[in-house]
């Protein structure tokens, strides 16, 4: 497969995987335009017909294709430069996409899945307790789903549970539709000492990898969420965000009723025109340092219980999440009351 055949079946790929559901040549070539990819309807059935026959795609009658397993694995091995900037991107994407009413508590956040096997659930959701209760993950809201379950986009293994948290970037989209641009930087390693946030120990850009940064930090095992969580001192994942230095009033109001909510995640915010965490930030603008969202996997991890954390899956009903306290019940509720 020439370079340019395979660009154009690594995008009608990833468009295919962002919609989640099939999708038509018409509808396909919309969901491309977006991407920057000028393509006939023509031309996408005829890559179409060939991803058929590879196993890429399959044909869902009169509803369009969907990528297979093996596309997905396709999608997963594509080029490493053109997925360098993928999650700032999507970063930017979800955060438009998001409904969230502060005041109305109603709308869409952003969620990360994270599964685990089944026959740990229950160390798992106390690890969870554990870190959201010492106020090192993102508000308040969880989520379990149970094996062969569909949560969010995910559909859950049979022989693993998911448990969905909210994540960090769920702050973008609420302070963008007030009316605030925030611009995520990186994600780092953050070192706590009396509970208190003292300096970045690691960062990742945003818009220099291709892989959701704190994904990064649990698999290689730079975290001590766990330590933080019971002794007040460790190292957690968290985010520097920029915001313009105009609204630093404003963005603390809000976070004010964040955490009056249960969506509080703001670990500190910055003066105008000055370094936050000796991070520097360009004139006009303020340092915000936002808590990872998957924190409270991550010390399930550190616990020896083999997660497999995926930050940035996608948008999910805020009203379907419930406090980490009621993990539990979540964990023992019969199928009938299983949503």
């Amino acid at each position: 497969m020439d370079t340019i055949t395979r660009k154009k079946t690594i995008a009608i790929l990833r468009a295919l995987d962002k919609a989640g559901r099939p999708l038509g040549a018409t509808h396909l070539v919309r969901e491309l335009e977006v991407m920057g990819v000028d393509i006939s309807q023509r031309t996408v059935r005829y890559y179409l017909s060939a991803m058929d026959r590879d196993g890429l795609t399959r044909s869902c009658g009169r509803t369009g294709r969907e990528i297979t397993p093996l596309g997905t694995e396709e999608l997963s091995n594509a080029f490493v430069t053109e997925k360098v900037g993928f999650v700032s991107a999507k970063v930017d994407e979800l955060s438009c996409q998001m409904t969230f009413e502060p005041r109305r508590c109603r709308g869409t956040i952003i969620l990360n899945v994270s599964t685990v096997p089944a026959d740990q659930i229950g160390d798992a959701v106390r690890e969870v307790n554990a870190t959201f209760e010492a106020g090192l993950g993102m508000g308040r809201y969880a989520i379990i789903g149970h094996p062969g379950q569909t949560l969010g986009r995910l559909r859950v293994p049979d022989d693993r549970f998911a448990i969905g948290t909210v994540c960090s970037v769920t702050l973008n989209g609420i302070l963008l539709s007030a009316g605030i641009p925030a611009a995520s930087r990186f994600g780092g390693l953050l070192e706590l000492d009396d509970g208190r946030p003292v300096r970045f120990t690691e960062m990742i850009r945003y818009d220099g990898s291709s892989l959701d940064p704190l994904e990064i930090f649990i698999s290689g095992r730079m975290t001590s969420v766990r330590e933080a969580a019971r002794t007040g001192r460790g190292i957690i994942g968290a985010g520097m965000r920029e915001i313009p230095a105009v609204a630093v009033s404003r963005v603390r109001k809000l976070c004010e009723k964040l955490d009056a909510i249960g969506l509080g995640g703001v670990i500190a915010v910055g003066k105008p025109n000055r370094p936050l965490l000796e991070v520097p930030v360009p004139e006009g603008r303020a340092g915000l340092v936002v808590i990872g969202g998957l924190n409270p996997l991550a010390a399930a991890w550190e616990a020896g219980i083999d997660t497999h954390n995926k930050a940035l899956t996608g948008l999910f009903e805020f009203e379907q999440l419930v406090e980490f306290s009621r993990l539990d019940a979540q964990v023992n509720a019969p199928p009938e009351a299983r949503s």
